[in-house]
């Protein structure tokens, strides 16, 4: 099922349960009001998603995190450099661990 033209949800059959997964492709940087758009619209389909489910999201974010990790969440296999998409990226996986 297509969210829209940035995020693909696909639903598969599992012998424990059902796994979702969501390919997201995030506006590139500078693109502020699309880039909130579209972590919007991704937050909506994830809050959708049955509870007992397991979830994959992954994709390309157009964010550039620094190198910093946050433990569980990101790791150090990243450039030096970061961008303002880095912020939305690390918001966003704070908020759903």
């Amino acid at each position: 099922m297509f969210a829209n033209e940035r995020i693909l949800q696909l639903r598969y059959k599992l012998q424990r349960g059902y796994l979702t997964s969501l390919a997201v492709y995030a506006p590139e940087e500078g693109k502020t009001e699309k880039t909130e758009e579209s972590y919007e619209t991704l937050q909506d389909q994830i809050d959708k998603i049955n509870k007992n489910d397991y979830i994959v999201v992954a994709g390309d974010y157009n964010a550039r995190d620094g190198n910093i990790p946050i433990d569980e969440i990101l790791g150090t296999n990243s450039e030096i450099a970061t961008n303002d998409n880095e912020h939305k990226l690390k918001e966003f996986a704070l908020v759903n661990d």
